[in-house]
């Protein structure tokens, strides 16, 4: 009743090339040159991590960093950085969370970075928040001080992990 026909198989994926010359030095492409663009606007790099609500990560000196957006929905004691951290409603965080754009809509205890930070109605917030921009909606609960650097330089995340 059903047979199989080569000429319909699907052809193998191929991986993508880098499209136009290769750039760097003598022609060498560089690594940034070869990577796949950004899967969502505003990001530098990446995709979308998700800590799930049913995750827990606990660690002494732990860093977390992701080149993209990364999502909070679980619980993390210790630092988290990203191009756009977004603490959701169930997720908790204790330690540092640096990156160009931060939305807290669940808790952190320690100090928020970044050039923008928007605190939602269900925000809990315990700490100072470094900022170029800071929106607290109406019942979000910030306990802290905020502190607007004179250059935005000093807010500058290092995604490469170094230091």
């Amino acid at each position: 009743m059903f047979t199989r026909n080569p000429a319909n198989e699907p052809a193998p994926i191929e991986p993508r090339k880098p499209a136009g010359p290769p750039s760097g030095v003598g022609g060498v492409s560089s690594p940034a040159a070869s990577r796949p663009s950004p899967l969502r606007s505003g990001s530098s790099e990446g995709g979308k991590s998700i800590i799930s609500n049913d995750l827990k990560i606990i660690g002494q000196g732990l860093k977390i960093i992701s080149r993209g957006t990364l999502q909070v929905d679980g619980e993390v004691e210790g630092d988290v950085a990203g191009a756009e951290v977004i603490i959701g409603e169930q997720g908790r965080v204790t330690g540092t969370v640096a990156a160009e754009r931060v939305i807290v809509r669940g808790r952190t205890s320690g100090v928020i970075r970044a050039m923008t930070v928007a605190l939602q109605a269900s925000a809990r917030v315990e700490g100072d928040i470094h900022h170029m921009s800071l929106a607290i909606e109406q019942g979000a609960e910030f306990d802290g001080r905020c502190r607007r650097p004179a250059s935005a330089a000093e807010l500058q995340v290092d995604l490469e992990g170094n230091g």
